[in-house]
């Protein structure tokens, strides 16, 4: 039988565990904006036009 605190453990693992979820999706979704940004950058396209497709600032952008 669990007592509250292995529940209150399980808790805040279950939370951890969906945070690391969250970001790893964010960072991967930002990760492949920039590839698209580059590649895009690279055939010639309009640097405003790359910002409204992959959500990057123009800044960003001439980073690349």
């Amino acid at each position: 039988m669990k007592t509250g605190f292995d529940l209150l453990i399980e808790d805040v693992r279950n939370e951890g565990v969906l945070v690391g979820e969250r970001k790893g999706k964010s960072e991967g979704e930002r990760k492949k904006a920039l590839e698209i940004a580059d590649a895009m950058k690279a055939k010639g396209k309009d640097l405003n036009e790359i910002a409204e497709f992959t959500g990057l600032t123009v800044d960003e952008i001439l980073q690349l």
